[in-house]
């Protein structure tokens, strides 16, 4: 396929917003891919040249792209920086400097879809010195070969942000409609999808086998699954009643603050992989060396959480415990100073079995069997099967004061439903007070919301009247929202740095949060984890908003 007949379908897909008119038109250009073009036009229109689960980084940054762009056209570095920064897309930048290049390569080669992809995947290979000046070489060489359309989104593609509207969601739909017929069809993509995470494999399967070839697809050991998610409970009654008709049927376990792992083992090899399926592995040699020991399973499959602990045997904050997850060098110093746990709760598959379809008490038999418990390295979860909400109101506390986040209530007559948020698990734990905070610098943001001001740092007032921020929030508003807030933080607008921006501390926000969290980030020394946008506090002026030695308190109170 020629890269412009793919680039013809990007379009397409970027003219529309309705959902099905999207849907037609991926499903056709599927059904009309070759053998090798297939899984490339799979990807890319997602803006991905691996799976998630595939531990490969391209390591091209907006800096080194511009960079890219700056050498293949001939363009100062200041006009593709204005361009951008007016635009918000750096591929709409690319497409404008290749329309006015200074330069011509001298030897040019029509694009093709396989070459863009290939080429793309080859910059994860790089390593050592140079490797960045390599990146930049082999996608400026790209650029050469480009016309204006086609380096727009192959500078989308290499940022891994398409801006066609095109998710996973769209993407089985249309492989179900390319390949499959019958009312069933999505529903047969989306289950293949959630036990493959290999949307790619999917479209193969679905194309060559059909339905029957979906069906056979199940799990496979170092290819991670979708994990099971919980909704919010309003309450720990609220809870128990959406779980399940009978409390008896409730399962109750700790909520931990750490990280939700997936441990795939297979004899002497273990994968560790985060809720996002990204590969943890080396950063926890510790927890590696524990499953060796400690897990009695040939091959297994488990989901647990990872939890980090103080030398008290106190759970750390999330923001401490982060630090292991993003080292990728000189891991041991962590590993003594942030020693962990591997809390186990579930058992996806055990010997080669599947346990998918299998209620949780089996899955938790299987768990029992597959590995023998060590204190402070490898632990079964904390939880209890209670006949009464009085006991469980009990454990629920017990839960809180051992510095957890709350409970976990899980129907253990349930099935495992890989990526559903649905009925048969629930969070119960505490509302934090919302905070009344003062918007204090923003960022344009990328991707779909590129013109819209959508990362705003927060501030609490502090005892010299001005504000001390304590965190960045980017969640919560719908697109309305969001683009209200931006047209009054322009007006307020003081400086700009590239793609951040000072304003005026003049906009009250009423800002919902998880926690809040002791951290040198910030010049309060707190952050909010997870702070989401509730309302814009009309009402209240900069000089009203929350201080902070209320957030103090409400951090003392947690």
């Amino acid at each position: 396929m020629e890269y412009a007949d793919a680039v013809a379908v990007y379009r397409e897909l970027d003219a529309t917003d309705a959902d099905l008119e999207k849907i037609e038109t991926l499903a056709e250009a599927l059904a009309a891919a070759d053998d090798d073009e297939l899984g490339p036009l799979v990807g890319t229109v997602r803006g991905k040249v691996f799976e998630p689960w595939v531990d490969a980084d391209l390591g091209v940054s907006s800096s080194l792209t511009a960079e890219a762009i700056e050498t293949a056209t001939g363009v100062s570095a200041a006009e593709i920086e204005s361009v951008w920064r007016e635009s918000g897309d750096l591929g709409d930048a690319a497409a404008w400097a290749v329309d006015h290049a200074t330069q011509q390569s001298l030897f040019s080669e029509p694009l093709t879809l396989r070459r863009v992809h290939d080429d793309l995947r080859e910059l994860a290979d790089y390593e050592g010195a140079g490797s960045q000046d390599r990146r930049v070489d082999e996608v400026a060489g790209l650029l050469s070969d480009a016309d204006p359309e086609e380096a727009r989104y192959l500078v989308r593609t290499a940022l891994g942000h398409m801006r066609l509207g095109v998710g996973d969601g769209t993407t089985r739909e249309a492989i179900a409609a390319a390949f499959l017929d019958g009312d069933e069809a999505a529903a047969a993509v989306e289950r293949a999808h959630q036990v493959t995470n290999d949307l790619r494999l999917v479209a193969r399967t679905a194309r060559d086998e059909g339905r029957a070839g979906l069906d056979d697809l199940g799990v496979e050991l170092f290819r991670p699954v979708q994990m099971m998610l919980a909704k919010k409970a309003e309450g720990l009654e609220d809870g128990v009643e959406s779980v399940a008709d009978d409390p008896a049927s409730v399962r109750a376990e700790y909520k931990y603050d750490g990280a939700r792992v997936q441990v795939h083992v297979d004899g002497d090899r273990v994968e560790v992989y985060t809720r996002r399926l990204e590969t943890i592995t080396e950063q926890f040699p510790d927890v590696v060396a524990a499953v060796r020991e400690h897990v009695t399973a040939e091959r297994c499959l488990l989901d647990g959480e990872l939890v980090g602990y103080d030398d008290a045997g106190e759970p750390v904050p999330f923001q401490d415990f982060s630090r292991r997850i993003k080292r990728k060098y000189d891991v041991e110093e962590l590993v003594e100073e942030i020693p962990v746990v591997l809390h186990l709760f579930d058992a996806l598959s055990h010997e080669g079995e599947s346990l998918f379809d299998r209620p949780l008490s089996s899955r938790l038999s299987h768990l029992e069997d597959a590995f023998t418990p060590a204190d402070g390295a490898i632990e079964r979860a904390t939880g209890h099967r209670f006949e009464d909400l009085a006991s469980m109101r009990s454990f629920y506390q017990s839960a809180l004061e051992a510095g957890h986040e709350g409970v976990m209530l899980k129907n253990l007559e349930a099935t495992y439903q890989p990526g559903n948020r649905v009925g048969y698990v629930m969070k119960a734990k505490p509302v934090m007070e919302p905070l009344d905070l003062v918007v204090t610098r923003a960022q344009w943001s990328e991707g779909r919301r590129s013109d819209y001001l959508g990362r705003l740092f927060l501030g609490c007032r502090d005892p010299d009247g001005g504000f001390a921020e304590v965190g960045r929030l980017s969640t919560g508003y719908t697109d309305e929202e969001l683009a209200a807030l931006t047209d009054r933080l322009t007006d307020h607008v003081v400086a700009e740095d590239g793609r951040m921006v000072d304003v005026d501390p003049a906009i009250v926000l009423e800002v919902e949060y998880e926690e809040i969290q002791a951290s040198p980030e910030y010049g309060s020394g707190y952050a909010l984890r997870f702070p989401r946008f509730l309302d814009v506090r009309e009402d209240l002026a900069p000089a009203d908003a929350d201080g902070l030695e209320r957030v103090e308190r409400l951090y003392e109170k947690q």
